[in-house]
């Protein structure tokens, strides 16, 4: 039999071999399970609380019961105020809501639509103070709105770190 130097094929069958497992591994060590840190809950159900007390500020700002200027004289509320503030608050409600419901779901989308609600508070309050401002006369909307900016920015930034409290723990559970 002779052979070719040039041939470059292989030829025959293949061995075929049947794999059998005699022995199942089973692993013995002990499940433990891991527990979700119930912050989130507590902090959720206080949002869906904060969120009701948005809606009801809200609905409240529709009237006029109280509003005062700077000597205590009562003053009307401008239409743009209203409006400003009832539709505002009505977002920022719902995202409160819905945000913190996913929260004591353990959701991590829960905790970003909270940040949108804070997001939509403070940008709307400095609207709203600036056209109470207008309203009292004087020039006062400026002041009201840059002094609902600063003071909104520490305080809406402290609900934040609040609300991210689950984020920061390593056994948050959140998913």
């Amino acid at each position: 039999m002779e052979e070719d130097p040039d041939s470059n094929m292989l030829s025959g069958t293949p061995a075929t071999q049947e794999i059998v497992q005699e022995t199942v591994f089973v692993n013995t060590a002990p499940v433990i399970p891991v527990q979700k840190n119930v912050g989130a809950q507590v902090i959720g159900w206080f949002v869906v609380v904060y969120g009701g007390f948005i809606l009801l500020g809200s609905l409240f700002s529709m009237t006029d019961i109280g509003v005062t200027d700077f000597a205590g004289n009562p003053i009307t509320t401008s239409v743009a105020y209203k409006a400003t503030t009832l539709i505002s608050g009505l977002i920022a409600a719902g995202l409160y809501f819905v945000g913190g419901f996913k929260m004591t779901k353990y959701e991590k989308k829960g905790i970003w639509l909270i940040f949108a609600g804070l997001g939509i508070s403070w940008i709307s309050g400095v609207i709203s103070q600036t056209f109470l401002g207008d309203s009292m006369g004087e020039g006062t909307g400026v002041l009201l709105g840059a002094t609902q900016g600063v003071c909104g920015l520490v305080c809406f930034g402290v609900c934040g770190l609040i609300v991210a409290i689950p984020l920061m723990l390593s056994d948050g559970g959140m998913e």
